[in-house]
């Protein structure tokens, strides 16, 4: 009894851990909710950008945007310790943080991401150092994280720069109508990538662990409640299971209301009719369209770390609410064997 009880414990540890990981990984995710990200149709060019930056100040709620575009593979060197990489060259035109950069704008340099700098320097800590490309110097002013091997400069009028991917501080709620104003306000044909199920899918895949520790709680507080009876707590006979009954319905409650008000369901997701099955079949397709255009064609910046964070937060929420499950699942098969 007592080895079950430990094993239990163990292995109840060992599913909050990993929910813990996934939890972590959902903040991580967070850190992009407030950006949404447009695919150009027609790139437009450096002086373009300034232009529709211009024109958005004079907007009454300006709209923070950083347009961006691949530039091809770069060879890098670094004259002080004579290495080399190969990097992919991204461009940027407006506000260079929603990019995780610093004020590009404001100085000629660059960032890289830390595996180039740790094999160009050494060290990831790498302002004030510099590299040279296509015979010109630039001073390195920080890191990115990337998932490939990147250096993001500003880009310049006549450097042939091709900027087809835009990146707007937008809110994950408002973000998709807001996005298509901002396009059609500056004529920019688009297309707005919508990850809204996926967001909803990390956040409320979070609530079942929790959710299933709670019922289980409460399931065993009102486990005797069909001793109850009338009579005997008149006579204060049966308090304690009253008690016990009583804080059980409460944690149901509790927890009712807990999933019910911290669930979220996109707006974009919910149709003027259920039965509209052509409404889900577009939505969905729509949806797969946009994750795969991300996950195969985002460079240079966070976004595709931000759909690993939001998967790994997916499959650790699951498997720690389906080994919560198997545990509950056998100490109670366990106990009814006991009390059989």
């Amino acid at each position: 009894m007592k080895g079950r009880m430990i094993r239990k414990l163990c292995l109840l540890a060992a599913a909050a851990l990993l929910y813990a990981w996934g939890f972590r990984c959902a903040a991580a995710a967070a850190e992009e909710a407030g950006r949404t990200h447009v695919e150009l149709e027609q790139g437009i060019g450096p002086a373009e950008a300034e232009a529709i930056f211009g024109l958005e100040l004079e907007q009454e709620t300006p709209v923070g945007f950083c347009f961006w575009g691949d530039m091809g593979k770069q060879s890098l060197s670094c004259e002080q310790t004579g290495e080399s990489a190969q990097v992919n060259h991204v461009v940027l035109a407006g506000n260079p943080e929603l990019m995780g950069t610093g004020a590009l704008a404001w100085q000629k340099g660059c960032f890289l991401d830390e595996e180039t700098a740790l094999e160009l320097f050494g060290t990831s800590q790498c302002g004030g150092q510099s590299v040279q490309w296509g015979g010109e110097t630039y001073p390195v002013l920080g890191t990115v994280a990337a998932l490939h091997r990147t250096i993001l400069t500003m880009a310049r009028t006549g450097d042939g720069a091709v900027l087809d991917r835009c990146v707007l501080a937008l809110s994950l709620e408002q973000g998709t109508s807001e996005a298509e104003q901002f396009l059609m306000r500056h004529s920019l044909p688009g297309n707005v990538l919508d990850h809204s199920l996926l967001w909803a899918l990390t956040g409320n895949l979070l609530l079942l662990f929790p959710a299933i520790l709670l019922l289980s709680a409460a399931r065993d507080l009102c486990g005797d409640w069909r001793k109850l009876s009338l009579p005997e707590l008149l006579a204060g006979r049966q308090g304690r299971l009253l008690g016990k009954t009583l804080l059980g319905a409460a944690l149901v409650l509790g927890t009712l209301w807990m999933v019910g008000s911290r669930i979220w369901i996109p707006p974009d997701l919910i149709p003027t009719r259920w039965s509209d099955f052509s409404f889900w079949e577009t939505c969905l397709e729509k949806q797969k369209e946009d994750f795969l255009d991300l996950l195969f064609s985002a460079r240079g910046d966070r976004q595709l770390q931000m759909l690993l964070n939001m998967v790994k937060s997916m499959v650790s929420a699951m498997v720690a609410a389906l080994l919560a499950l198997w545990i509950l699942r056998r100490n109670y098969h366990a106990d009814t064997a006991d009390r059989g």
